[in-house]
């Protein structure tokens, strides 16, 4: 996964080859779609899962432009060349959300 999305980074500019995403979404997440195609090519895939139908969910995870870390979840269709960007999250959302969700210990005596 990791060397395909790469490829695809390199290859492909995020306005071809089946690249869709949000306007919305993309601007609430504070990522350009050349951060994400930096995120891509030199990123990695850190979490794979196949969907029933067709393609697959990604994760991937690596430096911007600028090196700020970033999270980035898509769905890939690697047999059509299509990616769709599904959320992007840089590193302190991922500390923020892993905070709010770590589970709480009881006080014990």
């Amino acid at each position: 996964e990791t060397t395909w999305i790469r490829e695809y980074a390199r290859t492909y500019l995020p306005t071809e080859a089946g690249f869709s995403f949000c306007d919305d979404d993309l601007r609430e997440s504070g990522i350009t779609l050349i951060m994400l195609r930096h995120v891509f090519s030199h990123g990695y895939v850190t979490h794979s899962e196949k969907l029933n139908g067709p393609g697959a969910i990604w994760t991937v995870e690596g430096p911007d432009n600028d090196g700020d870390w970033y999270q980035v979840t898509i769905k890939v269709i690697s047999a059509e060349m299509d990616v769709t960007l599904i959320d992007a999250k840089d590193r302190e959302d991922i500390q923020e959300t892993a905070e709010t969700n770590k589970p709480k210990r009881a006080a014990t005596e």
